[in-house]
C-alpha cells in the first residue's frame, strides 16, 4: 500500500518492509507510536515553500493521511493490531504485528481500504464542494496505488488473488512496458512530465529491488 508521497504501509505478512529511521518513539497498549526524521523535515519545507506550495504539500500529505487510516481502521476491525505506527514524511509508516493469519478476503479488504478511502473523500468533496486539489489529490492517490506493482496495494491484491506466478509477473511486466512508452512518447512529444518520469523511475526501482 503506498502513497503517492511514499508507500509507506505495511500491512501484512506480504509487504514489503522498508527501514525509516525514527528520532524517537513511545510505547502505547503494544503498540509503538514514533515520528521520523524525514517528518520533521516536511514540516521544516512547509515554512519554507510560499504560501500555495505550503498549501498543496500540506493537502497532499492529508491524503496520504486518510489512505493510511482507511488501512487501519480495517485493520483493528479485522483484530490486526499494528505493531507500530510511524509519522514520516510521505505519510505513515504501519508496520502490522503479523499476530494473527488473516483469511485472504481479510487482506484483500485491508489492503484495498486505503484507496476507498481516498475515493469516499474525493467522492464527499466533489459532491459538496466540487473539484478541487483535495479531490483531484485523492482520485490521484486512489488509482495510483490500484497500479498492480509490488510495492503498491493493487500489486499484492493481484498477488494474492494469483499467488503469485508467471501471469503475476506478467501484468507487471505488461504495464512497465506501457509506462515505458508513455514516457518515450511524451518525450518525443516535447510534452515532458518530471513528476511522471520520476514516478516512472520509482515504479521500476522498486520492481527490482523488492
Amino acid at each position: 500500500m503506498h502513497c503517492a508521497l511514499k508507500e509507506c504501509y505495511f500491512l501484512t505478512r506480504r509487504h514489503i518492509n522498508l527501514r525509516v529511521i525514527v528520532l524517537f518513539s513511545v510505547k502505547i497498549k503494544d503498540i509503538k507510536f514514533g515520528v521520523s526524521f524525514s517528518f520533521f523535515a516536511v514540516i521544516g519545507l512547509l515554512f519554507v515553500c510560499g504560501r500555495a506550495m505550503t498549501e498543496n504539500i500540506f493537502t497532499a500529505l492529508i491524503c496520504c493521511f486518510l489512505h493510511e487510516l482507511g488501512h487501519l481502521t480495517f485493520m483493528f476491525l479485522f483484530s490486526d493490531k499494528p505493531e507500530s505506527i510511524v509519522l514520516y514524511g510521505g505519510g505513515i509508516r504501519i508496520k502490522s504485528g503479523g499476530r494473527k493469519l488473516l483469511p485472504q478476503n481479510r487482506e484483500i479488504i485491508i489492503l484495498l481500504a486505503g484507496c476507498g478511502a481516498n475515493f469516499l473523500c474525493a467522492l464527499v468533496r466533489l459532491a459538496f464542494g466540487g473539484l478541487d486539489f483535495f479531490c483531484t489529490v485523492n482520485i490521484l492517490l486512489g488509482v495510483f496505488n490500484l497500479l498492480p506493482f509490488k510495492y503498491f496495494d493493487g500489486g499484492r491484491v493481484l498477488e494474492i488473488l494469483l499467488k503469485g506466478g508467471r501471469t503475476y509477473d506478467l501484468i507487471r511486466a505488461l504495464f512497465i512496458f506501457l509506462w515505458a512508452v508513455c514516457v518515450i512518447l511524451m518525450i518525443l512529444n516535447g510534452s515532458v512530465s518530471l513528476s511522471f518520469i520520476l514516478t516512472f523511475c520509482f515504479v521500476v526501482i522498486s520492481e527490482i529491488l523488492y
